[in-house]
């Protein structure tokens, strides 16, 4: 090679970063590129990956952003995103909302259109006519309501206190995304080497009053009809195991409202229900242990005489503008830290309380078996039920399903007819529901967990808003092949819920046609997956239905390539 064809490598505050954030223990950039990228694919270029994060082409945002959630919720271990001005940041924004209402740590990046007009192209400057259009007066106002913290790199020496201030802003309690945005002059301007190697510390875990961990010990002890009701808890896999032991020993029955983890074993003794409304006005203890909406008061009613105790890591949800639950005691902290703490303070003042805890165990146990003869009600003709139940669904996926298998459900499968034990191998949506978000997190999932089976139970509506060919792609270049089911009900169900609840007798719900939705014509989603490289089918008939899944699920572990069953249920 001549001297003057030799690539010239310098460090750039491009290298910086990608260098910065491994230090960090960020692995993966998932990534969808554009004319600001150019300073990051220079640095990339010749990377041997052992100092610089990992890229990961996504051809989506949502799916980039989805896709490190997908990785974090499954590890724990924060990862990164970039995309493209303020462009790329409008059409992450909705998976940006999932992740931030989930405490999803995650350090999100965008390009920052170029700041100068006459500068040379190597310096950064504007070399493409978009870099007038692009530039807004605050990029960053479109995501602030949904990040931790947000910040613009204005000078290349700053970017090892920038980048270490982004993952511990993202990492303190409650966790959740930061937002920095990077001028493309910035990047590509020189970057010193690093003078202090040293990460930046975040925070130590807060621990709770003694006091009111005493307070709500003696509330639940002496509660005659004490209610636990969860829905983010088994988000700590070691909180659910706490949160299992707690229950057995004294008798507190459970309700996983909305979940979106697996808060206890589907066969736990203190699992009560899915639904709270049953339960709400007889107790006279409630614990909120990490859920933003215990209840709705306009469905469920309200505790009628009973002390309301709030635990989790933000258990008034600050960032909502109106919750407004009662609240005797509130405490600050995670629960793989409150819930041990909790157990050793009942136990000490356990002895006079025995003989209560038995009779609560008595009473839960008569209520458990009456909730569950209703669930099998339900279950009843289901192998030969046409339409397809979604509970014949819940039930085959179950059948095959490996210890550890990991389902991700987003508008799919009723969990009381699923039988899940493990702790983390569950996960639904954002409360904030931002549809499309299960494409994109299986895959992530499969990414941080590649020997396990991962399914993705996606209904129809949301498949659409997953960017399907985006996340498709993905799981074809990245070879991480997932089990996708699309709950096919021909609309949106959640839409026509909301239109019955509002107007029972109106024109809509007497007539049966719903203006706005319904999917109709059928798309065959399975032909999407197919033209991915991947293994597609479509299934009507329920006697068909396991076999179809065995099949699909073959496809994955043996072919090492991705499925998507097509089951076509009762309308919405």
């Amino acid at each position: 090679m001549s001297e003057a064809s030799t690539p010239v490598k310098y460090r750039t505050a491009a290298d910086a970063i990608l260098i910065r954030l491994r230090q960090a223990g960020v692995r993966y950039l998932f990534a969808n590129a554009g004319t600001d990228f150019a300073s990051i694919v220079e640095a990339l270029t010749g990377d041997d990956g052992s100092d610089m994060v990992e890229p990961i082409l996504v051809p989506h945002e949502a799916v980039a952003v989805a896709m490190a959630h997908g990785y974090t919720m499954v590890t724990g271990e924060t990862q990164a995103a970039m995309v493209h001005v303020s462009v790329g940041t409008a059409n992450a924004l909705c998976a940006l909302m999932n992740a931030s209402r989930l405490e999803i740590p995650m350090v999100f990046m965008a390009g920052r259109t170029p700041i100068t007009e006459d500068r040379t192209a190597e310096q950064g400057s504007r070399t493409v006519y978009v870099h007038w259009a692009q530039e807004m007066y605050d990029q960053a106002a479109m995501v602030r309501e949904m990040v931790k913290w947000d910040y613009e790199l204005r000078a290349p020496d700053e970017v090892d206190k920038v980048v270490d201030r982004a993952v511990n802003m993202a990492q303190t309690m409650p966790k959740g995304p930061s937002y920095l945005s990077l001028p493309r002059e910035v990047l590509a301007a020189a970057a010193p080497p690093s003078e202090n190697t040293s990460l930046r510390a975040s925070p130590t875990p807060v621990y709770p009053d003694p006091a009111a961990i005493s307070s709500v010990a003696k509330i639940l002890l002496s509660a005659e009809n004490p209610l636990v009701i969860t829905s983010d808890t088994g988000r700590e896999p070691e909180a659910m195991v706490h949160l299992a032991n707690l229950t057995d020993r004294f008798a507190l029955p459970v309700v996983s409202t909305y979940p979106r983890y697996l808060n206890l074993p589907s066969n736990h003794s203190m699992l009560l229900d899915y639904a709270v409304g049953p339960h709400l006005e007889s107790a006279d203890a409630v614990l909120v242990l990490d859920s933003d909406v215990p209840w709705i008061p306009a469905k469920d009613g309200r505790p009628a005489n009973a002390k309301v105790i709030h635990m989790g890591t933000d258990p008034l949800y600050s960032g909502y503008p109106l919750r407004g639950y009662p609240s005797d005691i509130v405490i600050a902290a995670q629960s793989s830290i409150s819930l041990p703490l909790l157990l050793k303070a009942m136990n000490e003042g356990l002895d006079e309380y025995e003989g209560r805890i038995a009779s609560r165990r008595a009473c839960i146990e008569k209520s458990r078996k009456k909730i569950r003869a209703r669930w099998a009600k339900t279950e009843e003709g289901m192998e030969t039920a046409s339409p397809i139940k979604p509970a014949w669904l819940a039930r085959c996926v179950t059948d095959v399903m490996d210890e550890g298998s990991i389902l991700v459900n987003e508008m799919g499968l009723p969990l009381p007819h699923i039988a899940l034990d493990t702790p983390g191998t569950f996960f639904a949506a954002s409360p904030v529901s931002g549809l499309g978000w299960g494409l994109g997190a299986a895959v992530g999932a499969k990414l941080a967990s590649p020997d396990k089976l991962v399914i993705a139970a996606i209904g129809d509506g949301s498949y659409y808003f997953g960017n399907p060919a985006a996340a498709h792609y993905c799981a074809r270049a990245y070879e991480l092949p997932v089990l996708f089911i699309v709950l096919d009900n021909s609309g949106w169900g959640a839409v026509r819920r909301a239109v019955r609840d509002m107007y029972p007798k109106g024109r809509a719900v007497l007539s049966n046609n719903m203006p706005l939705t319904t999917l109709e014509p059928m798309v065959e989603y399975d032909k999407i997956c197919e033209s991915a490289g991947g293994y597609g089918a479509r299934v009507e008939d329920p006697a068909k239905l396991p076999k179809a899944l065995q099949r699909a699920k073959y496809a994955v572990s043996v072919e090492k390539r991705q499925a998507l069953l097509h089951v076509i249920l009762a309308g919405a």
